[in-house]
């Protein structure tokens, strides 16, 4: 089993005033939905206009639904920000300032 850092309470209290705004990420714009301190993961949520459909276990067409992404916050070795989360972070405190 992987070994995760904790987040310290000010990296924490940082991420959630973070809650619910939108960046750009790979091309793409996501929205911050969750933090998941004990999981070490960030949850962002695909901002379409037009979500992609999704299949149900038979491969048939269910229903249309916003992609989901993971980002890991911290290193598992270094136990600093990961490349990706502070790249997000940048974006999304940019946000704030706009």
């Amino acid at each position: 089993m992987e070994k995760t850092h904790a987040i310290d309470t000010a990296l924490l209290q940082r991420l959630r005033k973070l809650l619910g705004h939108r960046c750009e990420h790979d091309g793409q714009v996501w929205r911050l939905i969750d933090i998941l301190p004990g999981e070490g993961l960030a949850v962002l949520e695909s901002d379409l206009a037009r979500p992609p459909i999704q299949m149900d276990q038979y491969g048939r067409a269910s229903h249309r639904a916003n992609a989901i992404l993971q980002v890991r916050i911290l290193d598992p070795v270094a136990g600093e920000l990961t490349r990706e989360m502070q790249d997000l972070l940048d974006c999304l405190q940019s946000t704030l300032r706009a």
